[in-house]
């Protein structure tokens, strides 16, 4: 079979002249001296994994919408605090330029073990990072300060931080460090354990009884098993992917105020 023929320079130009212009219908224009670079529409979402750099008013959008300047994030980047912030990065500072119109701008950084960031990117955090601390900090304009690290068996954390894939809270209680937060602790999921009722259920667990825990405040605390076929659980667990209930309305003093159900497997 023959090679593939070279495109010759009219036929390539036309191929780069008509991708762009279809670029251009769909509101993207790539720039010709950067490669990672483009401009967008205000209208148009911003494509996954970029962050907008900068945004004026031009010709090129019409509609009153700004034209924005997007490119893949990098550390110590500034961005405009109107677009996205890509998972694994934070704002580190955040503060006023003339390149993002009437929005703020924002410093991003990779996100680190004890790193303090600014409370607008959360969001952003890798799953296993918790937030330790909280406060009003300078460098973060309205926004708290906050400081995130790697979680770990039995670390303290706010009341408004993630939960990583694993961890359930076991106790609930005041903490200066975290500001208008209350605190928490958070330990890695374990067959038979104890846990606070503001906890998120990690998966394949079950709730087995509900009872007062002293240390979870408000809250409701109970004890949590892996399912297997055939557990009673009680009504206001999960049910676990692959699970079903085959029995309902079932009455046990373990999971007052609820009821308990059989999940099965197969």
């Amino acid at each position: 079979m023959a090679s593939p023929r070279p495109l010759n320079t009219a036929t390539a130009w036309l191929v780069r002249l008509l991708s762009a212009l279809t670029l251009v219908a769909g509101g993207v224009v790539f720039f010709s001296g950067t490669a990672e670079a483009a401009t967008i529409c205000g209208n148009v979402s911003v494509p996954p994994g970029y962050v907008i750099t900068s945004e004026s008013l031009t010709a090129s959008c019409t509609g009153g919408y700004l034209t924005e300047t997007i490119q893949p994030p990098s550390n110590g980047l500034a961005v405009c605090l109107n677009g996205p912030v890509p998972s694994g990065y934070a704002v580190t500072s955040i503060y006023t330029t003339n390149n993002c119109g009437p929005y703020q701008t924002g410093r991003i950084n990779t996100v680190t073990n004890g790193m303090r960031i600014c409370g607008n990117s959360n969001d952003s955090l890798p799953n296993g990072y918790v937030i330790t601390s909280e406060g009003p900090d300078s460098t973060c304009s309205q926004w708290y300060g906050e400081t995130v690290n790697l979680a770990s068996n039995g670390i303290a954390v706010c009341g408004n931080s993630p939960i990583p894939a694993n961890y359930v809270i076991t106790s609930s209680y005041q903490n200066a460090a975290c500001g208008i937060y209350l605190g928490a602790r958070l330990n890695t999921a374990s067959d038979g354990m104890t846990f606070c009722g503001n906890s998120p259920i990690p998966t394949n667990y079950v709730i087995t009884a509900n009872f007062q825990v002293s240390s979870c405040g408000q809250y409701l605390g109970g004890r949590l098993n892996v399912a297997y076929n055939g557990i009673i659980a009680c009504a206001d667990s999960p049910t676990p992917p692959g699970y079903w209930v085959s029995a309902n309305g079932i009455q046990s003093s373990a999971c007052s105020p609820y009821q308990a159900e059989r999940l099965n497997n197969s």
